[in-house]
């Protein structure tokens, strides 16, 4: 297969592609996410907006933004639609807490361009505040993606051995499903998918897998530990992706494995 690219052709036995996210501009008076990227962080008292967006990948940046900001002596309230979270997501969450950022489920917010008034929604409490900075993403707009091979029902993309990801991750949870995405595109046709593996010594029995499993194959078995069904697994990596104690992993997306895999199909073989 070739792809065009800026800089010429590129011969590849298979595609990852990501989508991207197109955010909306920032309302009035605010700040957009991306004036915390390059290490930079606002001083005293930060208001981080991230209702209705940004994805998952860009609200991790700004919460680890937040933990710098924490370090260097100021203030931080973070505003959100929901304050549970799980798996990756929910250590993020508490480390943030843990450092002293100030979590708000909002059910009004009055902001002038000088204080604001949030009404918590949980204590029915009112915080008032001057802030120094108020950083807001609009909720973003995705193009369609999707990821798969034939036979995988709603994640079944249009070309053989093109296959798509989803941005709204965190980074190295987009680094797990390109490698599930590469194993199942490298994957000879006559060879069965290999199902997910579950380290039993390092599940937390936190249920993510089979809260996000689309498949229905993630479960807990007697002894309160994940178990995943082989029959039911497509192996699209998204239990690995997600599990916060790394038990689960997906055979056939080592290093060594793809690279064999990669050598084996330029060889034709």
């Amino acid at each position: 297969m070739k792809v065009v690219t800026d800089e010429g052709e590129i011969e590849c036995s298979a595609v990852i592609l990501v989508s991207d996210l197109e955010a909306s501009p920032p309302e009035d008076g605010t700040m957009p996410l991306s004036v915390l990227s390059g290490g930079h962080t606002p001083k005293g008292t930060v208001v981080l907006d991230l209702r209705g967006g940004p994805h998952r990948g860009g609200r991790a940046r700004a919460l680890r933004a937040i933990e710098r900001i924490l370090d260097d002596g100021g203030r931080a309230i973070v505003l959100v639609d929901e304050v549970l979270a799980y798996g990756r997501d929910e250590l993020l969450y508490r480390q943030v807490q843990q450092a002293g950022a100030l979590f708000i489920r909002p059910r009004a917010v009055e902001w002038d361009g000088r204080r604001m008034e949030v009404i918590d929604d949980l204590t029915g409490a009112t915080v008032s505040m001057v802030p120094d900075a108020v950083i807001s993403e609009s909720a973003t707009s995705e193009r369609q993606a999707c990821r798969g091979t034939v036979g995988m029902g709603p994640l079944t993309t249009v070309r053989p051995g093109v296959l798509m990801v989803r941005a709204d991750l965190l980074d190295d949870e987009l680094t797990t499903e390109a490698r599930a995405a590469a194993t199942i595109a490298l994957r000879p046709a006559t060879e069965r998918a290999r199902p997910a593996e579950v380290d039993q010594d390092r599940c937390l029995a936190c249920l993510t897998c089979v809260r996000i499993c689309p498949f229905g194959a993630a479960s807990m078995d007697a002894e309160g530990k994940a178990s995943i069904d082989g029959d039911l697994c497509r192996s699209c990596g998204k239990c690995v992706a997600a599990c916060a104690g790394r038990a689960i992993v997906l055979p056939g997306s080592t290093d060594q494995e793809l690279e064999a895999r990669i050598t084996a199909a330029m060889e034709g073989g």
